[in-house]
């Protein structure tokens, strides 16, 4: 159950990411809510910003199966924006404020497998709990948590654009060499 634990502290970790993304820079979320037909109110992403962080914070340091079960339930919302997005052609996720992606089906799966493991996660023990029981207070605990998060985080923004830029025609840019001097 330490392995489920360590993935929703990773989810957890990712959503305060986002959060703070959000807040500090709204626009990609923004822009991604008016293609859906919403208005664009900076504010309300703000809050959503604010609110994601809040409980992405909340699971890390109070835990328990109340936030374990939000946290899913955030990551089932995620799934079901980057689904739209993808339908609507959108050119960011809107996840994560300047690092940001296309959307991608591996952001929509990720999103699923975060909140599966939240979800399960209700019935385990809080991560200060699985902290404790870990040695030297949990340090490679917290450390793989984070791995898992970073590597999350670059398979949501980074792979999606590498994809998208090779499956991208070849550019009509060309380059000549001129053997000619220079004139002086």
């Amino acid at each position: 159950m330490d392995v489920v634990i360590a993935l929703h502290v990773s989810a957890a970790l990712l959503l305060v990411l986002a959060g703070v993304a959000k807040m500090f820079r709204p626009v990609p979320t923004t822009d991604l809510l008016a293609s859906f037909g919403l208005p664009k109110v900076t504010a309300l992403v703000v809050a959503i910003g604010a609110a994601e962080s809040s409980v992405g914070i909340a699971a890390l340091v109070v835990g328990g199966p109340i936030l374990a079960a939000v946290t899913g339930a955030l990551y089932l919302g995620f799934l079901a924006v980057v689904w739209r997005a993808l339908a609507v052609g959108a050119t960011t996720c809107g996840c994560f404020g300047r690092v940001d992606s296309p959307p991608s089906w591996l952001h929509v799966v990720g999103n699923a497998g975060f909140a599966v493991v939240s979800f399960v996660a209700v019935a385990g023990d809080t991560p200060m709990q699985v902290m404790g029981d870990q040695p030297a207070s949990g340090i490679g605990f917290v450390l793989g948590a984070g791995v898992i998060a970073g590597l999350a985080l670059v398979a949501f923004t980074a792979v999606p654009e590498a994809l998208a830029a090779r499956a991208a025609p070849p550019s009509s840019a060309s380059f000549r060499v001129d053997s000619r001097p220079p004139n002086r």
